[in-house]
């Protein structure tokens, strides 16, 4: 398993979309999933390897107030929470940032070390993405 994140072709086209027309149709990503898939992320990636139950669903809503925008430094932070009820008896090793369109968009996918989700514990995911430019 290699871990690392990576802004998907369906991120990229969320940004074009949101950032080029008028009236977007696409949603902004607002949602988040984990899962227990360990392959390297892709571009082509449009899901998580092997999405679990979060409480009900394979989703949840981002932490109220996120996501916070630094135009200063170009910077988007999100927060996720996964309280001591959600997605337990699982080892979990990726997350994925969604849209909440009818098909949702993965924005984003990250692979990381396995965290052991049980009752007696809760996780809390940051993601940072931040525009970097190169002429």
């Amino acid at each position: 398993m290699a871990t690392g994140q990576i802004i998907t072709n369906s991120g990229k086209q969320i940004i074009l979309h949101r950032t080029y027309t008028a009236s977007p149709t696409i949603t902004a990503p607002n949602r988040f999933k984990v899962g227990t898939g360990a392959t390297t992320p892709t571009l082509s990636d449009t899901d998580l390897v092997t999405p679990v139950d979060i409480d009900g669903d394979n989703f949840k809503d981002f932490v109220t107030g996120y996501p916070s925008i630094n135009t200063t430094s170009l910077q988007s932070t999100i927060r996720c929470f996964l309280n001591s009820l959600e997605a337990n008896g699982n080892t979990l090793t990726e997350f994925g940032i969604v849209n909440s369109d009818g098909t949702p968009l993965l924005f984003s996918r990250t692979v990381h070390t396995g965290i052991s989700k049980t009752a007696s514990n809760e996780i809390t995911y940051i993601a940072k993405d931040r525009i970097l430019w190169w002429f």
